[in-house]
């Protein structure tokens, strides 16, 4: 329910020649989470009951977190009690361009406060928006899988004792964050130069994140017990350069093509990409039911086309221009 939610907020937070940063930057805080997590996760699990503590101090950290969203966010700048005059003039005046390309006709608090209709079947029809669905899918295939699963594959495959698995695994968290930071201000820059379209820009990005991926999995496949740090080099970059997906691709574009609609959208998107966190798990313990380096290859070698199949989908058919059914939103 978060993801939707932030990313309707971004509509009207996220100036268009900032979009990529500020989305980047907010959704990248998931990797540092996963690099806190996975070496505490193995500190912790090394101590007596120390399972036990991990799930108590998620469970106070995501209480903390509610209490100061709540507290700090507000739908608009409009609504926000601490904002300066200064940064919601600035805000509301670059958004407002944005607002303007969906109906022109109407103010920026009418737009923000006024129901409309949801155009279901436009949405589900949308060939943008479908290439959205399936880079997300298969993007979230990898991610899962290695969320889930890269312990495991530290431990069976790459022979790291269970410290040492927590250490490393958060390794490929640090490169996706920072890809992620690099790519959204990359992009941005790129959008303000004017020097190549933002259908582009996203269609590159985003074939970066899945691309560079696939060929890391396929190199990983060769991978053993004899090279275990060239491993957690390869894991780098095959999940590092997901970051880019969210830094300056298909997570972006959500907000591009979906106009008010952008969190209804993330919501569609991130409901069928999490069924990958539902299947991936599943099938990479049916095709490693001993779990070795044999094995893992075939797992790698599915990864790898999926990873394809959603960069060929998201380049022919993605574009980052709202869409007709998000401007006629009443």
């Amino acid at each position: 329910m978060m993801w939707p939610a932030v990313s309707a907020m971004f509509i009207k937070w996220a100036p268009p020649f900032e979009k990529s940063r500020i989305i980047g930057f907010a959704t990248s805080g998931a990797n540092i989470g996963n690099v806190i997590a996975l070496p505490l996760g193995g500190f912790l699990c090394g101590l007596e009951d120390g399972w036990k503590l991990m799930f108590y101090l998620f469970g106070f950290l995501g209480i903390l977190w509610f209490v100061l969203f709540v507290c700090l966010t507000a739908d608009s700048p409009l609504e926000h009690r601490f904002i300066s005059s200064e940064e919601k003039s600035f805000v509301i005046t670059h958004t407002c361009e944005d607002f303007s390309k969906i109906n022109e006709e109407e103010p920026l608090r009418t737009k923000v406060n006024k129901p409309y209709r949801i155009p279901w079947m436009s949405i589900f029809t949308s060939k943008p928006s479908i290439a959205i669905f399936i880079a997300h899918l298969c993007h979230n295939w990898g991610n899962y899988m290695f969320l889930t699963q890269l312990p495991s594959f530290m431990k069976d495959v790459l022979r790291f004792d269970i410290k040492s698995n927590g250490l490393f695994s958060s390794i490929p968290y640090i490169s996706c964050w920072m890809c992620a930071m690099i790519s959204s201000v990359i992009s941005d820059k790129l959008i303000i130069s004017g020097t190549i379209s933002k259908s582009s820009i996203r269609k590159i990005f985003n074939g970066i994140g899945l691309i560079v991926p696939m060929i890391a999995v396929l190199l990983l496949s060769m991978v053993t017990c004899a090279n275990p740090y060239m491993g957690v080099v390869l894991l780098a970059f095959g999940v590092g350069f997901l970051g880019c997906n969210s830094g300056a691709g298909f997570q972006v574009n959500i907000n591009e093509i979906g106009g008010d609609f952008s969190g209804i959208l993330f919501g569609i998107s991130n409901t069928f990409a999490t069924i990958s966190g539902i299947v991936s798990p599943y099938i990479v313990g049916v095709l490693t039911p001993d779990s070795t380096q044999h094995e893992w290859q075939h797992v790698f070698y599915l990864t790898a086309v999926i990873y394809l199949f959603g960069a060929i989908v998201y380049i022919l058919f993605s574009k980052a221009s709202i869409e007709k059914w998000a401007k006629n939103c009443n």
